[in-house]
C-alpha cells in the first residue's frame, strides 16, 4: 500500500499531474486557458481573472513558474474534424479523440477514446473513398465519438456511425 503513504497530489497543471490527480482523489478537475494561451488542469475550483502558475511557460531564472490569469472558458466540449481517406486517417483519429478528451474530460477515457476513433474510420474508409468526418464530444463521466462518412458524389447519403464511452463508477 505504498501508493497510499503520499495522499497528497502534486497540483502542477500537467497532463501527467491530471491523470494521477484523477486516479488518486477520483476527482476528474478540469482544464482551463489562461491569458498566456496555455492550458492548465485544476482540481479545484478557479474563477475567470484568478491568477495560476503556468506549467508550460518557461521558469523566471529562479526557478519560479510564471502566473497567468485565468480566462473565462476552457477547451471545447464538441470537437470536430475532417479526415482525408488514406491510411493514416485512423493514426490522426484517433490523436485527435485523444487529445479531444485530454482537454475536455474524462482523463480516464482518453486512451479508449482514441482507439475507439481509430476503428471508427478505418472501418468507414472501407466503405468509401471520401473525406471522413470525425466529432468528438466529451465531457462529464462520457465521451461520444461520430464518425459520418458521406460520399461526396451523393451528400446525404453516407453513414453516421457513434460509439459512447463511459467513465466506471466507483463504489457500485
Amino acid at each position: 500500500m505504498a501508493h497510499n503513504l503520499f495522499p497528497v497530489v502534486p497540483d502542477t497543471g500537467t497532463l501527467k499531474a491530471a491523470r494521477l490527480a484523477t486516479e488518486i482523489t477520483g476527482n476528474p478537475g478540469r482544464w482551463v486557458r489562461l491569458d498566456c494561451q496555455h492550458l492548465r488542469h485544476v482540481q479545484q475550483p478557479v474563477e475567470a481573472g484568478q491568477e495560476l502558475e503556468c506549467p508550460t511557460c518557461p521558469p523566471s531564472v529562479g526557478g519560479a513558474l510564471p502566473s497567468h490569469r485565468v480566462l473565462g472558458r476552457g477547451p471545447e466540449r464538441r470537437r470536430r474534424a475532417w479526415l482525408d481517406a488514406g491510411p493514416q486517417a485512423p493514426g490522426k483519429a484517433g490523436a485527435f479523440a485523444a487529445e479531444a478528451v485530454t482537454y475536455a474530460g474524462p482523463i480516464s477515457l482518453v486512451d479508449d477514446a482514441g482507439r475507439m476513433a481509430s476503428e471508427l474510420v478505418a472501418s468507414a474508409l472501407r466503405h468509401t473513398d471520401a473525406p471522413v468526418e470525425l466529432t468528438v464530444d466529451a465531457g462529464g463521466d462520457m465521451v461520444r465519438i461520430e464518425v459520418r462518412d458521406d460520399d461526396w458524389t451523393a451528400p446525404g447519403t453516407g453513414k453516421v456511425v457513434s460509439f459512447e464511452l463511459r467513465e466506471a463508477r466507483s463504489g457500485n
